[in-house]
């Protein structure tokens, strides 16, 4: 079965090769709307995927409060990504947005690694493996199942 952080990890090897094809596109993209689209992309994506994530580590810290400063770290990262994303929406220029999109797909690999080396082993220390296997197995109905289907 596979637990949360393996299905985080998972998700981050879909983004970075997600991430490969964006910026194969990059240099060639002429329009603004179409490196706002696949900003819009990138944000619908990185959404859901840091909301588990900062779920998981809320949930960790419930019973590890002195963590509090991961916690913290995490969310600043994100946040960081999202208003990289959100400027490229605000911006009136191509090259600035392709500049944007770039930032934040290189904010995003180096965020991801600092998951995997940092906060996913801490969650895998704190939490017990059948609370992370669990869920792992609720993200998986809940992203591959039927949305009338109870969980």
């Amino acid at each position: 079965m596979i637990t949360i952080t393996g299905v985080l990890v998972a998700e981050h090897r879909m983004f970075c090769a997600l991430f490969d094809q964006i910026e194969q596109m990059l240099p060639t993209t002429r329009r603004l709307g179409e490196l706002k689209r696949l900003a819009r992309l990138m944000e619908g994506l990185l959404a859901g995927h840091a909301a588990v994530e900062e779920d998981t580590v809320l949930l960790v810290l419930d019973r590890a409060p002195e963590h509090q400063r991961r916690c913290d770290s995490l969310h600043k990262e994100h946040h960081e990504i999202d208003s990289r994303i959100t400027r490229v929406h605000a911006t009136r220029e191509t090259a600035e947005a392709r500049r944007l999109l770039a930032a934040a797909i290189t904010a995003s690999r180096k965020h991801f690694q600092h998951e995997e080396r940092i906060i996913f082993p801490f969650i895998e220390r704190a939490a017990k493996p059948k609370v992370l296997a669990n869920l792992g197995m609720v993200w998986m109905h809940r992203r591959h199942m039927p949305p009338n289907w109870p969980v």
